[in-house]
């Protein structure tokens, strides 16, 4: 049904096959065979012929009625793909851990709802299984993590580089020995890779110390307790935290050291309770990577992030 209804619509307006045919650029006897296969197809005839102007019979209406209704469909359909590639509507949601620290991740995801506030935006903070099963569900369109998915199900890109550091409250007493090998502010950024080796503390140096950790669900847990591994020494746990963040924040307070990501400290202005120690290792360094199921259908507000975050990236799986 209505695989004729722009012939029917045609002639409806201009009241006359004639006129409905010279504005089709089509023969009038094609025309007039179209409307009569559709009327075929119906079983009922959809205008008066013998009206003058041409009118429409009661299934002439209902039929007009229909494809009006269709007509605006299809334009709400165009207008909604328009807008959506346009990016002035449509849905993103995010899972990662951290949004609440300044460093790249969160501003970019600042600067793209800069540039595009009518795309609903979801910021969801949970530990890195969590935030796994919120992209298996559809929950979630992108995870920014630094773990590795298996390849066969999720696609990873590198968006960011960092580097696991040691942050000790300033008060603890091993600071002293240690001044000369304390990161200054411009080692906690990039800089931080091209800290030498003879800049570099070895972690057992800090085994009688305390330490802030975050709980085994974080896969940041696991990296740190393979740096514990290889240090030969298992730390003395004061508080176990959710989130970097909030660990960080205990050892502002004194409370303890803790092993974090030098994004999260890059812009802090308000380190001075802190010392930090770049730690001698080759399990420090870490991609970030932003990560979405394979096969997952792409919106233009998927496509326009992937390229901001990828942007100035290393842009590699």
């Amino acid at each position: 049904m209505f695989e004729y209804r722009e012939y029917v619509y045609a002639v409806h307006k201009e009241k006359s096959f004639t006129k409905a045919a010279d504005k089709l650029f089509i023969s009038q006897s094609t025309l007039s065979l179209m409307v009569k296969k559709e009327e075929e197809r119906l079983g009922a005839p959809l205008f008066n012929r013998k009206s003058n102007p041409l009118s429409l019979t009661p299934l002439g209406v209902e039929y007009i009625h229909a494809v009006e209704q269709i007509r605006r469909l299809e334009c709400g359909i165009g207008q909604f793909l328009n807008d959506a590639q346009s990016l002035q509507n449509g849905t993103l949601a995010i899972g990662g851990h951290n949004f609440g620290v300044d460093y790249a991740v969160p501003r970019k995801i600042a600067e793209f709802h800069k540039l595009y506030p009518n795309i609903s935006l979801s910021i969801v903070e949970m530990n890195t299984l969590h935030n796994k099963y919120g992209l298996d569900s559809g929950e979630l369109d992108f995870v920014i993590t630094n773990r590795r998915y298996d390849s066969h199900i999720y696609e990873q890109k590198v968006c960011d580089r960092e580097s696991l550091i040691l942050a000790v409250p300033s008060s603890f007493e091993i600071n002293e020995s240690l001044c000369s090998k304390r990161l200054r502010n411009g080692e906690l950024g990039d800089g931080i890779f091209g800290v030498g080796d003879d800049k570099q503390v070895l972690l057992s140096e800090f085994k009688e110390i305390p330490f802030i950790l975050l709980s085994n669900a974080n896969y940041l847990r696991e990296c740190v307790n393979l740096l514990f591994h290889e240090s030969k020494f298992s730390p003395v746990v004061s508080l176990e935290m959710e989130q970097s963040s909030v660990s960080y924040n205990f050892t502002k307070m004194g409370v303890g050291a803790t092993i974090l990501s030098n994004r999260l400290v890059e812009h802090d202005d308000a380190a001075g309770g802190v010392c930090f120690y770049k730690i001698k290792s080759d399990y420090v360094v870490r991609n970030t990577y932003i990560s979405y199921r394979r096969g997952a259908y792409f919106t233009f507000a998927m496509k326009k992030f992937m390229e901001m975050m990828l942007d100035d990236g290393l842009s590699a799986e």
